[in-house]
């Protein structure tokens, strides 16, 4: 005959329930019975077999294992996805340090096309060294620029031969001429000395004589003031006139060039100073005063 089962804290106690204990007949249920069918998990009751234990187990692994196996496909999922990730990661570092070191190679590349632009109109300046340019006399038909040089060296008081001059000429695409005369600004007049000695003779004799103009040489035409200066390149004739727009705007009083060189002071007393190029312009002066906000 089966004993009846009694909890071990009751055993130890001999106090028994019987009608607790008391087993049920198979097939017996009470009010406070959980029905196996609507609950996958029932909880284990004094009733319950060693056998349904270890199917409630059993169920119970195959369970966690399902999701286990699930979790597990999220984690490769993931794992994939990140590795595409890392890989891209990769290529985007790789991508950004060759566009970092083409950047260093451009920023080279372009500090030496400076160095080199400097260089070579530092070189073609040089060549300019024994030229003058006359500015602001009338061109006409048949003249001759050789004369023209003459009578300006007589006026202002530096006399010069034809073994002192290499060439004169006019420099510049031709203007339209209407009758005799141009309406607009005539072409320079380049002159090249043989000695360099002479030519600061004529600059420095015109530098005193700045009251010249087209009718005092008797030049026809429109009355225009003369200028005699040195000769510069394209580049240095755009930073000397863009120098002295600034150093006006700037209160610098004087603003001259020499052998080439474009300098400036501030005012009687000051030294001078050298603008090489437009940074320099930007750093000594500041920005333009006209373009700023």
């Amino acid at each position: 005959m089966k004993t009846n089962w009694v909890c071990p804290p009751c055993k130890g106690s001999k106090k028994v329930d019987t009608s607790v204990s008391e087993v049920l007949a198979p097939g017996t249920r009470t009010n406070n019975s959980v029905d196996s069918a609507s609950s996958p998990n029932p909880p284990f009751t004094a009733q319950t077999t060693d056998s349904e234990i270890l199917l409630n187990l059993t169920s119970e692994i195959k369970l966690l294992r399902g999701d286990v196996g699930d979790l597990k496909s999220h984690i490769n999922y993931v794992s994939e996805h990140l590795t595409k990730c890392y890989s891209r990661l990769d290529e985007y570092d790789t991508r950004i340090k060759s566009l970092e070191k083409r950047e260093e190679e451009i920023i080279s590349l372009n500090n030496t096309i400076i160095n080199l632009r400097e260089q070579l109109n530092a070189h073609a300046q040089t060549t300019l060294k024994n030229e003058l340019e006359i500015s602001g006399i009338n061109e006409i038909k048949n003249e001759n620029p050789l004369h023209i040089v003459r009578v300006i060296a007589h006026k202002i008081g530096v006399p010069i031969d034809d073994q002192d001059l290499d060439y004169v000429t006019r420099v510049g695409p031709r203007r339209q001429q209407s009758k005799e005369t141009t309406e607009s600004s005539p072409r320079k007049i380049i002159v090249r000395f043989v000695r360099r000695h002479k030519r600061e003779d004529f600059l420095k004799a015109a530098k005193t004589r700045r009251s010249i103009n087209s009718t005092d040489l008797d030049i026809p035409g429109a009355t225009r003031n003369v200028y005699i200066n040195e000769r510069l390149t394209p580049g240095n004739r755009q930073l000397f006139r863009e120098t002295k727009h600034s150093a006006k705007e700037h209160g610098y009083k004087f603003c001259w060039c020499k052998n080439g060189a474009i300098l400036i002071r501030k005012q009687e007393g000051n030294p001078s100073i050298h603008i090489r190029s437009a940074e320099d312009l930007e750093r000594y002066l500041g920005p333009n005063i006209a373009a700023s906000p």
